[in-house]
């Protein structure tokens, strides 16, 4: 088993003047000081298509001369995400490759852990299930179109890995794996084993992310005071079964493992 990253094939999408207000909105609501400058470049970004079609279709051009630049557009629409994504996804190499405790290390430059806590918000919220449940939280508020989720789950991510770097003590607990039975992962890659603890109004209160790597080694991800800022466990069967019903549970489409024999001790969880 490798880490779960499901294959998507992403480009930019076409959003009318009215749908681009909307988003503009929507994304200054979620902004501060600090993401501010940054959100409005992920916006001028994911609306670039838009805006160049808008300037294409408004010019009197010859069918030939306009034909050669929509290739370009076209190409630019698919390169320019795919790209972008690229980046994002690259902000994790380090961090997959963490096989021993000694290898989290990396997280003390302060470069690598503001890009590794991107990586894993961005894994944690781009997911089916994270768009779903922002939707039902706007629902009553406006209408969340499917295609302003791509750049918000950008906007999502850079905004909690912010928080959770300038304002949160962040603990990194490796996971080595002592027994016989693998982690699984799944299309939900990155799961918060307190997502059941929420507030009066449904909120979830805290987070705690695990994140399995590979077979035999997971981390934890924790935001409490006590701890240290890096730590090492070891899982006996018992919690990597405890585990691996929780991610199980909370999957989506997809469950990977090393054999399918290891997912029937999981089925009665369906």
């Amino acid at each position: 088993m490798g880490v779960a990253q499901e294959k998507f094939y992403y480009s930019l999408v076409e959003f009318t003047v009215e749908e681009e207000i909307v988003l503009k909105q929507l994304i200054s609501n979620l902004s501060n000081d600090d993401t501010k400058e940054i959100y409005q470049q992920y916006f001028d970004l994911f609306t670039t298509y838009s805006r160049f079609k808008r300037i294409l279709e408004s010019k009197d051009l010859p069918t030939k001369h306009k034909s050669e630049i929509e290739e370009k557009l076209d190409l630019m629409k698919i390169n320019l995400m795919e790209d972008f994504h690229s980046d994002f996804e690259s902000f994790g190499h380090k961090l997959m490759l963490v096989q021993k405790p000694e290898d989290l290390m990396f997280l003390e430059d302060e470069e690598y852990l503001i890009k590794t806590l991107i990586f894993l918000c961005f894994q944690y919220v781009r997911t089916k299930k994270m768009k779903n449940t922002f939707s039902q939280k706007f629902e009553n508020h406006l209408t969340i179109l499917p295609k302003y989720f791509h750049v918000l789950s950008f906007v999502l991510a850079t905004g909690m890995a912010n928080g959770l770097r300038f304002y949160k003590q962040t603990k990194f607990i490796f996971i080595e794996n002592i027994s016989k039975v693998d982690f699984i992962t799944s299309d939900q890659p990155i799961t918060n084993l307190l997502e059941d603890e929420r507030d009066e109004l449904g909120n979830i209160k805290s987070l705690e992310f695990y994140y399995p790597l590979s077979p035999k080694v997971a981390l934890k991800i924790h935001y409490k005071d006590e701890g240290l800022k890096f730590d090492h466990i070891k899982a006996t069967e018992e919690k990597v079964n405890c585990l691996n019903h929780i991610v199980f549970n909370r999957s989506e489409d997809f469950i990977f493992a090393c054999t399918t024999k290891e997912l029937e001790n999981y089925k009665n969880c369906l």
